[in-house]
């Protein structure tokens, strides 16, 4: 297939992610014969520089003609514009639990309250549920009209995935998963203002980098970005598997290659269960290098396409 993917760095720590998201891309489209343009452009203090403001008209009109964004430092000024510009009605963050490898959450929440949005973050989380056989639970809001929102679009949604496992979640019950046994919280949608909170206990109890990525929900297009762990400083080694990993879920939910996202999540899942890891992943801070791990993961998508497909590219 062909698809145009816009990379926006933001920073040179963004530049690093950006050249990681593309190699995890060149790689898909040789094992796979795919046809992706992949195009740069500006956000953020280099679109400053070039263009006198930090998201341009036209980057925003490249966004919007894109299949899918990768934004490489979350932190960038001029992401909010973007992400109003594109009408972005969810976001999904996806949380590792036991260092990356072990098992994972995810968070969903709706960046508009209108009962379209609503309910279209619903039918997604519950696709998500349905593909990874996990229960969906849902805190609801505090407060009328939201409630009420949240009930009759909960119920419509479920009503076409009967097969998932649907119910709300008191947020004192979900704090204590988070708390307790986040490995068991599976796919739980929140209320905007709820998910910050539960974003900020997560991360602050079991520590980078257990936020992987980010993925804003369009309804036409995705901004994809991966999470930089807070402290991070910039002579340090990054660690690509949040990258790697927004890429695998940009390849599912935007350009719907499902062989091609399983391909990349086994290369990560093969890696690990090697034993390589970065720095921060380890107590010493004696792993290998971004560079290192990216080749090595490089390597796995490779020989994993090629045994998905029988043993012969297409």
């Amino acid at each position: 297939m062909h698809a145009k993917i816009i990379l926006l760095p933001g920073s040179p720590l963004g530049e690093r992610l950006c050249s990681v998201a593309e190699e995890v891309l060149t790689d898909i489209s040789v094992s796979f014969g795919h046809t992706f343009s992949i195009l740069r452009d500006k956000i953020g203090e280099a679109a400053e520089r070039a263009y006198g403001t930090a998201l341009s008209e036209n980057t925003i009109r490249q966004c919007g003609g894109a299949d899918a964004i990768f934004l490489g430092d979350k932190a960038a000024e001029g992401e909010d514009v973007l992400l109003t510009a594109l009408a972005v009605p969810m976001r999904v963050r996806t949380f590792s639990v036991g260092g990356l490898e072990e098992s994972s959450f995810t968070l969903i929440t709706a960046a508009r309250r209108d009962k379209d949005s609503v309910k279209a973050m619903f039918l997604d989380a519950l696709e998500i549920a349905l593909r990874r056989k996990e229960v969906l639970s849902y805190v609801e809001p505090e407060a009328e009209p939201l409630l009420s929102v949240y009930r009759e679009m909960a119920k419509e949604a479920a009503e076409q995935y009967q097969e998932v496992v649907c119910e709300p979640l008191p947020a004192a019950k979900a704090v204590e998963k988070l708390i307790l046994a986040p490995s068991e919280v599976g796919v739980l949608v929140a209320p905007a203002y709820a998910g910050e909170m539960f974003v900020t206990l997560a991360t602050s109890l079991h520590g980078a980098p257990m936020l992987l990525y980010d993925a804003c929900v369009g309804y036409k297009n995705t901004v994809y970005e991966p999470v930089i762990p807070a402290g991070f400083r910039q002579n340090e080694e990054i660690n690509p598997l949040g990258a790697i990993s927004a890429v695998a879920e940009l390849l599912r939910w935007s350009l719907h290659l499902e062989q091609e996202a399983d391909c990349v999540d086994s290369a990560v899942k093969n890696i690990l269960d090697a034993g390589w890891r970065t720095p921060d992943m380890t107590s010493m801070g004696d792993g290998i290098s971004t560079y290192k791990m990216q080749q090595l993961i490089s390597e796995q998508i490779n020989l994993a396409g090629e045994l998905l497909q029988g043993g012969s590219k297409k």
